[in-house]
């Protein structure tokens, strides 16, 4: 398996590719993770893993083989794309070195560049290729705005995404929307499946909040990446509008974004915001599952994006309050365990947040919804394991 995140690294990438890894391993496989030193999301390598080229180690019956990985912040652009190559060329070179033949290679997208170490890998030990797509490039980047759609490296990485696919003897894909976009790029349906993301089955840490009540505040929680494709602008602008309202609004994570979304908070002096930084899971668990209301943002062109935190928020009952469209915004209203407002708006988002914190039925019902709907539908565990018995078949062929 071959993956730029993975735990500890606290992210929806991560926490996928370690269940699927651990279903391989529970039905019988013997798996290798060829992955990077943790540096996600400060960019900065992880404390036990710092200045350390070459790391083999167990995740349970998983062996988790890091190379070394240039690590230089997320506050230039060109430093994470040095992260992604240092990534992709230090597991290729590892994956395709060992001289035992894999029966199966398995590759995580985004980024695209691990396209070039699972190309290389499937190749040398003539495996078959299984491809889990997270999102789909260049259409994400187009969506978001930081590509043309005609641009060179749009171009460039459609046609790496291209070859990846066609090489694929199976690709997955978390929405039915990115299965939309992979077939109209010529892929056969029936090589795609679809595995949607879910919920660990992780407790929230026993005890106090990790961050501490404040004379009667109602806590909007925010827990999750930082990053471009969240759109968290419309959050501070909810914080501004409702600066005068005992609600003070809790973000907990970190990510490229979070430098400018902090500096942007002090400088428009929102009081009423408050960073806690990257949390331990369980901590940001905790977090989440005190709060009395989670809210959950995504930019306006992305509608394919069901974020985990919908499925996190879902488990430990928290009420959500959406400002997105699209897949996200049927399945919290399928659920009942929240309400969605239009994306980027944040008059909106001001008024569902006022309105759910002033409804104690309304929250109560949200709260009971959530965990039964998602433990019935999304569980990790039961949807990793009937993938993994797929893959299964692939490689015993």
């Amino acid at each position: 398996m071959l993956a730029h995140f993975y735990p500890p690294e606290p992210c929806a990438a991560a926490n996928r590719i370690a269940a699927l890894a651990h279903a391989l391993a529970a039905a019988g496989h013997e798996v290798r993770v060829y992955t990077g030193m943790p540096s996600f999301p400060d960019g900065v390598i992880a404390a036990p893993y710092r200045g350390r080229r070459h790391v083999v180690e167990r995740d349970g019956d998983v062996t988790v083989e890091r190379v070394r990985t240039y690590a230089g912040g997320t506050d230039r652009g060109i430093n994470r794309v040095l992260n992604w190559l240092s990534v992709a060329v230090g597991t290729m070179l590892r994956s395709v070195a060992v001289r035992r033949r894999y029966d199966l290679v398995v590759v995580s997208s985004p980024p695209i560049t691990m396209a070039l170490p699972a190309l290389a890998a499937a190749f040398a030990h003539r495996a078959p290729l299984a491809v889990d797509v997270r999102d789909v490039w260049p259409e994400i980047a187009i969506k978001m705005g930081s590509w043309r759609a005609r641009s060179p490296v749009a171009r460039i990485v459609g046609r790496v995404a291209d070859v990846l696919y066609a090489r694929a003897a199976v690709i997955s894909v978390v929405t039915a929307t990115a299965r939309d976009e992979i077939v109209a790029r010529g892929v056969a349906p029936a090589r795609i499946v679809l595995v949607p993301n879910g919920f660990d089955p992780v407790a929230p840490a026993a005890g106090d909040s990790p961050v501490p009540a404040n004379d009667g505040m109602r806590d909007v929680v925010y827990v999750g990446n930082m990053g471009l494709a969240t759109g968290l602008d419309v959050v501070l602008d909810a914080a501004s509008l409702l600066r005068e309202r005992r609600v003070r609004f809790v973000m907990v994570g970190g990510g490229a974004d979070a430098s400018r979304l902090r500096t942007r908070a002090e400088r428009e002096g929102l009081r009423n915001v408050v960073f806690t930084g990257p949390l331990p899971r369980a901590s940001a668990l905790r977090a989440l599952a005190d709060a009395d209301v989670t809210v959950v943002p995504l930019v306006a062109s992305i509608a394919d994006s069901i974020p985990t935190k919908l499925f996190d928020a879902m488990a430990v009952g928290t009420p959500i309050v959406l400002s997105a469209g699209g897949e996200a915004k049927t399945l919290v209203e399928r659920a009942e365990a929240g309400v969605a407002v239009a994306p980027g708006d944040a008059a909106a988002l001001a008024g569902a947040i006022d309105d759910v914190l002033a409804d104690d039925a309304v929250r109560r019902r949200w709260r009971a919804n959530g965990p039964a709907f998602v433990r019935e539908n999304y569980d990790r565990v039961a949807v990793m394991s009937a993938f993994a018995a797929r893959l299964s078949a692939i490689s015993s062929r």
